[in-house]
């Protein structure tokens, strides 16, 4: 198992009103989970926190973070993330999933 965090710069995401965080999918086999909360950093900064099963997979990982945090406003958020093997379109989809639930609730 390896962890590891990482920011990114990110436009702000306006939180609604009524919803304090965003869950997407669940811990179990060849899934992942995505918690997305308000960030202690600024509003333009997104901060990722990744637990992997697989350990060495950090600079894909860093890679598919940056790029959807480039498209995607997270600015003043901490995601978490607990992974146990999903295969990179499970990781983006799960981000969107969870961040859906913010901006289209």
């Amino acid at each position: 198992m390896e962890t590891f965090q990482k920011s990114y710069p990110s436009a702000p995401l306006i939180w609604p009103s009524h919803q304090k965080w965003a869950l997407a999918g669940v811990v179990g086999s060849g899934n992942l989970e995505v918690l997305i909360e308000p960030g202690a950093a600024s509003g333009s900064v997104a901060e990722f926190s990744i637990e992997a099963t697989f350990p060495g997979y950090q600079a894909a990982w860093f890679a598919a973070l940056e790029d959807f945090a480039s498209h995607y406003a997270l600015g003043g958020t901490r995601v978490t993330i607990h992974d146990q093997g999903a295969a990179p379109i499970v990781i983006k989809m799960r981000l969107r999933q969870a961040l859906d639930q913010l901006t289209q609730s």
